[in-house]
């Protein structure tokens, strides 16, 4: 699925810059370029449901490529059932991990 700009900006402040899965620090500019540090991609929870914040994952995609080997099992075409449970950094305040059902987003920003 792809997220538009503002919906990728919520999940990336939501999950305060970083993987949801292992926490590691995601960088702005390394969107979908395994070249750069940091590098990440938008993944949807729900691959045919809306493109709203609450259905979109920022996975790590170098070491150790959460998006690979979590998200899609370890292979390319694998499929695995995700939730926000799944993920320890869905929320991240403070550099600490955050319960999801804890976030406030702004009015509109769902």
């Amino acid at each position: 699925m792809n997220f538009n700009f503002s919906v990728r900006n919520a999940a990336y402040i939501r999950q305060g810059h970083r993987c949801a899965k292992c926490g590691k620090q995601l960088d702005w500019t390394a969107e979908d370029d395994p070249q750069k540090e940091g590098a990440w991609t938008a993944h949807a929870l729900d691959e045919g449901g809306a493109n709203r914040a609450f259905n979109c994952v920022l996975l790590c995609i170098t070491e150790p490529n959460c998006h690979l080997n979590y998200a899609h099992g370890g292979t390319p075409d694998g499929l695995v059932v995700l939730t926000q449970f799944n993920f320890p950094y869905w929320v991240n305040k403070g550099g600490k991990k955050q319960a999801w059902y804890e976030i406030e987003l702004p009015v509109g920003q769902a």
